[in-house]
């Protein structure tokens, strides 16, 4: 799912642009040695091995990736005394569905159930002066009502609101209480609407603070700021709880970064090269936004049509697309729950969007794949023709995001051939981590003629359907991560060095981690 604060492009490495120093941003720790394994034994992490042991042990069936994060369950007889506790309600914020009904982070299927309980259980055993009350709500209706009736009781002072997927706009009638919040998101589950809300939200007049979730005792250390309410304000929480997570927050990057230097184009050439280039947009239409595009970078934009796609990729001559699906299933390192038959869909794809190139004369194209492929109008995912695109030296672009397209087309001109990363960015805060989610990456992130990065093919990830890319990025790597809002004539750009590649099964595929510089 793309958010405007949430998209973002990287291009790899640094350079002295404009005398500002730029550099790239990624995130993530293998488990440790994993990627020192054996072939045989690659794709058995820990998370993996503990998910066997459960089923091993009789544990209950909960995700692999949960058993190494959760908190472990907690005795009853263990519980601390709450009585004369303050009393904090916890709001669960999703679709309302206990088991995910539809395609969104973490993905379609997903049990929230055994987070719900034991981040519960771990509250309230690990903080002894507060009382932690579970809730569910799957709206800001349903949120102003909850916390209309707490205001006419009396008895809770305050709340923790967990976003488990992105869509849920339940914080909005939570902060209207304006009792003090802590708001955590579910590490591959709410992070998009948690990113915009907190965007809007933090203020130093809000007695709101924020925390991420990968160390569940990070979210208990800072529920701790809770006790404060027995005798003090609101904005006694909020200075209790800032402190704590600039406390435990690390002051700098501890990852060591590679000399890896890009020779940059000048300004004017730069935007030479980019004048006439097209992009193709599939099929969202914004006369205004094109032409401020045009006016600016000489970039032109022309609309097409899902069934122009479609009717494209038909076209294409079966042998050669069957060629090049066996091609890409070879040379994986690993295909999990793709058929043949999807990867043939997914070539014919690539080579129905390369014509199209050629016969608009374009360079770019960017597709609502999720608008598409979710109401049937699109037959295949473009993931794994956008990695080929890219590759080649060509711009495919998921989501139909024009400012990420412009911005990946105007970097890499820029450059001189270093290809970007579209990304929906989750936050580990105590770790000092971003890591950088999409289900489509090149595997030459160089330039076209860099050494191919190994990768794997897996399903899109919210629906479990069709088929994407996960790539696996070299480590060590400073990175750049850029964003333009053309409407707004800004950008966004901070920095970063790749530490490694995520294999969590929840959200998209690809996940690049990388230690935040500055």
């Amino acid at each position: 799912m793309h958010y405007e604060l949430c998209v973002e492009i990287r291009i790899f490495n640094p350079e002295k642009i404009h005398n500002e120093h730029i550099t790239l941003l990624y995130l993530l720790n293998m488990e440790k040695g994993q990627d020192q394994k054996p072939d045989s034994c690659r794709m058995c992490g820990r998370r993996n091995f503990l998910f066997k042991l459960a089923a091993l042990t009789g544990a209950s069936m909960i995700p692999g990736e949960l058993l190494a994060t959760l908190p472990m369950p907690v005795p009853a007889n263990a519980m601390p005394d709450k009585n004369g506790a303050v009393k904090v309600r916890i709001l669960f914020s999703y679709h309302g569905a206990d088991v995910q009904d539809r395609p969104d982070w973490p993905n379609v299927g997903y049990d929230f159930r055994p987070f719900m309980s034991r981040i519960t259980d771990a509250l309230n055993a690990g903080v002894k002066d507060v009382e932690f009350i579970p809730t569910k709500t799957s709206s800001v209706e349903e949120a102003r009502k909850i916390t209309a009736e707490d205001n006419q009781q009396g008895d809770i002072a305050g709340y923790i609101v967990f976003q488990l997927n992105c869509a849920s706009s339940a914080i909005w009638g939570v902060v209207e209480s304006r009792k003090p919040v802590l708001y955590v998101p579910l590490p591959y589950g709410g992070d998009g609407g948690w990113l915009i809300a907190i965007a809007n939200l933090m203020s130093d007049e809000r007695p709101l603070e924020v925390m991420t979730a990968f160390r569940f005792e990070d979210v208990v250390g800072m529920a701790q700021a809770f006790a404060v309410l027995k005798d003090g304000t609101p904005m006694d929480f909020k200075q209790k709880a800032k402190a704590w997570r600039i406390e435990h927050t690390p002051k700098t990057c501890q990852a060591v970064a590679k000399a890896d230097h890009v020779k940059c184009l000048p300004t004017e050439k730069a935007l030479a090269k980019l004048k006439g280039m097209k992009i193709l947009s599939v099929q969202n239409s914004n006369p205004d936004l094109f032409q401020k595009i045009e006016k600016d970078f000489g970039i032109q934009i022309e609309v097409v049509s899902f069934t122009d796609v479609d009717a494209k990729a038909d076209q294409v001559n079966e042998k050669k697309a069957w060629k090049l699906a066996n091609r890409w299933k070879n040379e994986a390192r690993a295909v999990e729950a793709v058929s043949d038959d999807v990867l043939f869909g997914c070539a014919k794809m690539y080579y129905g969007m390369e014509q199209m190139l050629k016969e608009h004369k374009a360079q770019a194209i960017t597709i609502d794949c999720l608008g598409g492929c979710y109401t049937g109008k699109l037959k295949n995912y473009p993931c794994l023709g956008f990695m080929q695109l890219q590759d080649n030296g060509l711009f495919g672009v998921c989501e139909d995001d024009i400012d990420s397209t412009v911005t990946m087309m105007v970097f890499h001109t820029l450059t001189q051939g270093r290809m970007g990363y579209v990304s929906d960015p989750a936050l580990d805060i105590t770790n000092r981590r971003i890591i950088y989610a999409h289900c489509v990456s090149t595997r030459k992130y160089l330039g076209k003629k860099s050494k191919q990065l190994s990768y794997e093919i897996l399903t899109h990830s919210e629906d479990r359907k069709g088929a994407s890319v996960r790539a696996i990025v070299p480590e060590g790597y400073p990175v750049t991560t850029l964003k333009f809002s053309i409407a707004n004539r800004g950008m966004s750009i901070h920095t970063a060095v790749t530490t490694g590649n995520d294999p969590d099964d929840r959200a998209c595929r690809t996940k690049i981690v990388a230690e935040v510089m500055g």
